[in-house]
């Protein structure tokens, strides 16, 4: 992809905020839908950010963000996901119930009520969309240039169009991963955000309206 010229990375940002806009999922998502770079351009607020993954110097994200494309937690899901298919309904169901682990069998239970629908790209939504906010958190504090940030941008995007045709499929992915890794009830992330994510697809100026992934 070409993400060289100024010209040819301001035509991508509509897509660059369209990935972005599942971080905002939440009271404040109809705010950034009309202000999308309110999400990356306050530099107290990406420095907060990248400091909850321990994210402290350059070398740190760099790290953080070549694991996430590598590997992420995508590859957690689909190792649950492989395992899991091999048993039949009644052995997983039996399988998942003796768990005395509560949060492997809380992350289980996701995998298995998502095992036969979601895309090939499993949870890599969740992958995607956080670590293209570390790019632009990483540039905003000064951890990236321009171009470096841009370097990964172009990365990401690929591998988004690779597994994903349609927003609503990559909304799901991310929900998921959500629900995957939050240490909660295992659906809550869906049913505490509906609204929000209704709010989010009903603003016209969403750019998820306007083209496909």
């Amino acid at each position: 992809m070409n993400i060289h010229t100024q010209e040819e990375r301001k035509a991508w940002m509509p897509y660059v905020h369209a990935v972005l806009s599942l971080c905002s999922i939440g009271r404040e998502v109809g705010y950034f839908v009309m202000n999308p770079k309110m999400q990356y351009l306050m530099w107290n607020r990406m420095r907060r950010f990248l400091r909850q993954d321990d994210i402290q110097n350059k070398e740190q994200l760099i790290t953080n963000i070549e694991w996430y494309l590598e590997t992420g937690r995508r590859h957690e899901f689909y190792i649950d996901s492989c395992h899991l298919s091999i048993l039949s309904a009644a052995e997983r169901s039996r399988y998942i119930h003796l768990l005395t682990d509560e949060q492997r069998k809380r992350q289980l239970t996701v995998v298995n009520r998502h095992l036969w629908s979601l895309s090939p790209g499993g949870i890599g939504a969740y992958d995607y969309s956080w670590t293209m906010l570390k790019c632009l958190a990483g540039k905003q504090v000064g951890y990236l240039s321009e171009d470096e940030m841009w370097a990964y941008i172009g990365r990401i995007i690929p591998m988004i169009k690779e597994n994903f045709s349609e927003w609503e499929i990559y909304i799901t992915s991310y929900a998921v991963g959500q629900n995957y890794l939050l240490h909660e009830y295992p659906f809550s992330f869906v049913s505490k955000n509906r609204k929000y994510i209704m709010q989010m697809m009903s603003f016209s100026q969403n750019p998820m309206l306007h083209f496909k992934p």
